[in-house]
């Protein structure tokens, strides 16, 4: 379960306001357990005022990441109305489908790749098994040559070299074209998990024919990544942690500054 509660209450409302919308949904309908976890978090003595204060925070916590929230809500009605139902949709499954392993977790890496198109522009490969198509070693890597990685970037006993998802963003020609790894973790969120993983992967990116060093490798949990707790925690981290949140559509196309 996610730490703070009001993500808790952000999966509540999703999956409401995906079944339904436009709804009334008011604090006491979410029921006293969770409404007195967010007045416990929050430090609020009243149910609405908890409900309203972790409203605040996940607009806040989407507003940091240059995202939009998938609903609009009128705080005098509490009425709430869809404003992006393919990310529901999203939101609905990671919670129905949360787990450790199995079909899950490649169901997770697909609809993490078709959220991914919605932040990143360039190339996006899903690569890690099982796999439909190409699903012997002699194939794969053929396919990740193409993609500017050595002839042995696989080793004897791999399937996949800890690779889930390659993302090659629009710069340079292949093989002189960057190349970053973005893991996949149906669960919550796991230092030691993610470790394991992106060290498989870093030994992959390390056969690269050209680039052997320098590689950015992202892990998506099923789960949510606060920056006031992760901060301090992720200095000297080998990989960037992203949540669920992070692969929410864009409220802006980002900054240009000139100084």
């Amino acid at each position: 379960m996610a730490s703070n509660p009001a993500f808790e209450l952000f999966e509540v409302l999703c999956v409401e306001i995906a079944a339904a919308s436009p709804q009334i949904i008011s604090w006491d309908h979410v029921g006293d357990p969770l409404i007195e976890e967010l007045k416990d978090h929050f430090n609020q003595p009243s149910g609405a005022d908890a409900f309203n204060a972790a409203l605040d925070s996940i607009e806040t916590h989407f507003s940091e990441r240059g995202a939009a929230v998938p609903y609009s809500v009128d705080r005098t009605t509490m009425e709430f109305v869809r404003t992006d139902a393919e990310y529901l949709d999203f939101i609905a499954f990671a919670i129905d489908h949360r787990s450790s392993g199995g079909p899950d977790s490649k169901a997770f890496e697909v609809r993490t790749l078709q959220r991914l198109r919605h932040r990143l522009t360039g190339d996006l490969h899903c690569v890690g098994t099982p796999r439909d198509q190409k699903k012997k070693k002699a194939e794969i890597v053929p396919y990740l040559q193409a993609l500017g990685f050595d002839r042995n970037c696989l080793g004897a006993n791999d399937k996949d070299g800890g690779l889930d998802i390659i993302w090659l963003p629009p710069l340079g020609a292949i093989p002189l074209r960057p190349v970053v790894s973005v893991q996949c973790k149906n669960s919550y969120f796991d230092e030691r998990e993610a470790n394991a993983s992106t060290g498989r992967a870093d030994r992959t990116l390390k056969r690269h024919s050209h680039i052997r060093s320098g590689h950015m490798k992202f892990v998506v949990f099923n789960d949510y990544i606060e920056r006031t707790k992760f901060i301090e925690r992720a200095v000297g981290w080998t990989f960037m942690p992203l949540g669920l949140t992070d692969l929410a559509a864009f409220s802006s196309q980002g900054k240009d500054s000139i100084l």
